[in-house]
């Protein structure tokens, strides 16, 4: 890329608001998303505010980012634990289709302390600087973003891989915040091979994401508003237990130094349990340390959604592959209705162990786990409790340690926020 081309890129954000006021309409589109005078205090609200333009309006939409994912989820380097956004706060994801846009527009907002929201733009500033470093990603362009109130950093790179063929694309992300509030936003475009991502596509998804920005955190005039406090998400978010409640060194996934597999100690269905409902406001947080412990609640925007996500979680039998690859076997696996108070479902368990125990490492029993999971809802609310630790000589006793500690945090949930 060329010197004059860089500095075109790097003033693409900053250019957006001379455009429009210039009245250069000829290549850009007016964004369609308006920019209300406050700002959005619960996800609720971020929510309500672009539903209009959700993806398949709030369908079943498996490839929807989560909230957990990595900022920069198209850069995975060796420390991905250095750019993890918040958990344990409400959160939301959703694709939207935007008039202006060929391609879908990613988004995520997360409602957390000022302070946590500087720290996590901060992280994904730096985080750019160990992307670009595949044979297929090349980090074309960093730099700060200042919008509409909204702080942090955009970055752009290109791709040898946007699809399954080995089309070349381009990906732009911003991270940025205003307060309490914490977005990524995302848009990817196609491009012709051996050529360069159009900078009027670049300009064009700018300016719709920095509208998404405004329409989420309002006039730059007011200040954005402390986080709300009684809505149903930061209800849930106060409840969760300390993760020590947990057990031992438990601590927000990932941990530094440590394979993802490891985390699981045995064996995971990620597509049974991706959990991403396009436009719903949700609290997740993942625990790892002496168990593995996931909480999900998701708020849906009716109850036959609600209870498709519960099903869906609780699909998978227990079957899964060693580390080494041979396949395991469960223990007296279960799927039964699970009552408790007003959360009602399904709970299932299970313990699971190599089928050659010669392959556990010596002085470990890392490869014999017991599972406990509870999915339940009220209403069109719909929570999930994953537990899963060491099952040792007594599986029986691991289950109950891993009921016990459902059953508490479960009964700290409230209803209907």
């Amino acid at each position: 890329m060329d010197l004059a081309r860089r500095r075109g890129l790097r003033v693409a954000a900053a250019a957006i608001t001379l455009l429009f006021t210039l009245g250069v309409f000829d290549q850009l589109k007016t964004p369609a998303l308006p920019m209300p005078a406050r700002a959005a205090a619960s996800v609720e609200e971020i929510a309500d505010r672009l539903h209009e333009y959700l993806d398949d309006d709030v369908t079943y939409a498996p490839y929807v980012t989560l909230p957990s994912t990595p900022f920069l989820a198209w850069c995975w380097p060796e420390r991905i634990e250095t750019r993890m956004p918040p958990e344990g706060v409400p959160a939301y994801s959703g694709r939207l289709l935007l008039p202006e846009l060929d391609e879908p527009l990613e988004v995520r907002f997360w409602i957390t302390s000022p302070e946590a929201a500087i720290r996590a733009a901060a992280t994904a500033r730096r985080g750019t600087a160990e992307c670009g470093r595949s044979g297929d990603d090349v980090l074309k362009d960093v730099t700060g973003f200042n919008q509409w109130g909204w702080r942090g950093v955009q970055a752009l790179v290109t791709t040898d891989a946007w699809t399954e063929h080995g089309d070349p694309g381009a990906q732009a992300t911003i991270v940025a915040a205003r307060r309490g509030l914490l977005a990524e936003v995302t848009w990817a475009w196609p491009f012709e091979m051996d050529g360069e991502p159009d900078p009027q596509v670049l300009l064009q998804g700018t300016a719709s994401a920095t509208s998404v920005l405004a329409a989420v955190g309002g006039a730059p005039a007011r200040s954005a508003p402390a986080p709300a406090t009684r809505s149903a998400s930061a209800a849930m978010a106060a409840a969760l237990p300390p993760a020590s409640a947990y057990g031992k060194d438990m601590v927000s996934w990932p941990v530094p130094g440590s394979a993802p597999g490891s985390h699981e100690l045995v064996c995971a269905d990620p597509f049974h349990e991706q959990n991403a409902y396009d436009g719903a406001p949700a609290v997740t947080r993942r625990l790892i340390g002496e168990v593995s412990v996931r909480e999900d609640v998701l708020f849906l925007p009716d109850e036959q959604s609600a209870e498709q996500a519960r099903t869906e979680l609780l699909r998978w039998d227990g079957s899964c592959l060693s580390d080494e690859g041979d396949q395991s076997y469960s223990i007296d696996p279960r799927l039964e209705p699970f009552t408790s108070g007003p959360w009602t479902g399904e709970i299932r368990t299970f313990a699971v162990q190599d089928a050659d125990p010669s392959h556990r490492p010596k002085g470990t029993d890392r490869h014999s786990i017991a599972h406990v999971a509870v999915g339940v809802r009220h209403g069109t609310t719909m929570v999930y409790l994953r537990w899963q630790g060491p099952a040792g000589t007594d599986p029986a006793a691991a289950l109950r340690t891993g009921h016990a500690a459902i059953m508490h945090t479960l009964g700290r949930l409230p209803v209907g926020g």
